[in-house]
């Protein structure tokens, strides 16, 4: 999340969302009543004397909503909100009845708020310490395939083949497909973010070779060796290898990879500080026990109560715990999954009731 501006004392905050972490952050910062301005379309319906009654324009228009629901669909990475308009940037938009905004990765909005929390302060502000992004490519003589490894979130970016035929004598120069793919990484890189190539071959060697030259230490290039696959399966098994795990030691995914195994093995030697399905967890983070939670972003898909979920996560870090999300199109995300989407390691055990 890019923050532009952040202002408790004045009640707003200007920001940019990133990425599907940035939706559940937002989720967990809005509240009904609170008041949200950005972009969006509106139908507008003409009033001449030629006019359809039933049809209007639709025009793109500034608009200031105060909320009244709240829905995150993080499963197609959608924050939707509904509510009244307060303002608008067009005299043509009504002010009447009610309006639905959505917001997605890319958009920019201000929030503002009546009291801001000293917990909405901590959310805004954690956001400006994330770990660094990784621009990863997995690549060999035949295929690439791109992703953005952001906190524990991974998204695909592309995929591109080479064209070159199986027999290295009726090759065609392998430099179009090296200048393509230069071209694709170039195009996703962000500020401060780190590229890491894998593969067989020395495919990767010629990329990395490249973009050092064109990026001229702008950003840092690194080279995963000992990692056989490629393409976009290639770019998901990545995140999870070794190498790469040593790379990226500092990163929300080797955290969250540790804070996993750990409740696997409280599981196994049957350590009763665990706690996993929401009622569970629920119940521990209002009495303070929970030191690090993770949430699966397909949690809902167990028919999990939305306002519950976000009163309990904002409990955990009331209490001073931490709060990882687990994309579950990872294995990390997966194995979160098969807890009931949410996982919590305790302070201390429980008294069972």
């Amino acid at each position: 999340m890019i923050v532009h501006s952040f202002s408790p004392r004045h009640g707003h905050c200007a920001l940019t969302l990133e990425n599907a972490d940035d939706l559940w952050t937002l989720r967990r910062l809005v509240s009904k009543g609170d008041v949200v301005t950005t972009r969006s379309s509106r139908v507008v319906k003409k009033e001449d004397e030629y006019s359809r009654p039933d049809k209007g324009e639709r025009v793109k228009v500034t608009i200031a909503l105060r909320v009244e629901d709240i829905h995150l669909d993080s499963s197609i990475e959608k924050l939707r909100l509904k509510g009244t308009i307060t303002e608008a940037s067009d005299e043509s938009v009504s002010k009447s009845g009610s309006h639905s905004l959505t917001l997605s990765p890319g958009q920019a909005l201000t929030l503002r708020k009546d009291h801001w929390s000293p917990l909405d302060t901590r959310l805004v502000n954690s956001t400006r310490d994330t770990s660094t992004r990784f621009v990863v490519l997995a690549i060999d003589r035949r295929e690439a395939g791109l992703g953005v490894l952001s906190g524990s979130h991974l998204a695909v970016v592309s995929s591109t083949d080479s064209g070159l035929g199986g027999k290295r004598g009726q090759e065609q120069s392998p430099k179009p497909f090296i200048t393509k793919t230069v071209e694709l990484v170039k195009q996703t890189l962000g500020v401060g973010d780190t590229v890491v190539l894998a593969g067989p071959g020395n495919t990767k060697n010629a990329v990395a070779n490249q973009l050092t030259q064109d990026l001229k230490g702008g950003h840092p290039v690194r080279i995963v060796d000992g990692f056989d696959l490629s393409g976009i399966d290639g770019v998901r098994a990545l995140v999870k290898f070794q190498g790469f795990q040593d790379l990226a030691r500092d990163s929300a995914l080797v955290e969250m990879q540790k804070f996993v195994d750990e409740a696997i093995r409280r599981i196994a030697v049957s350590d009763p500080r665990i706690a996993y399905a929401l009622p569970n967890v629920r119940r521990a983070a209002q009495s303070g026990a929970v030191e690090s939670c993770a949430v699966s972003n397909d949690v809902f898909s167990v028919n999990v109560d939305e306002e519950e979920l976000i009163e309990t996560l904002n409990a955990i870090q009331e209490h001073g715990g931490r709060v990882f999300l687990a994309d579950s199109s990872l294995e990390l995300g997966k194995q979160v999954s098969s807890f009931g989407g949410i996982v919590a390691l305790l302070r201390y055990a429980l008294k069972s009731y």
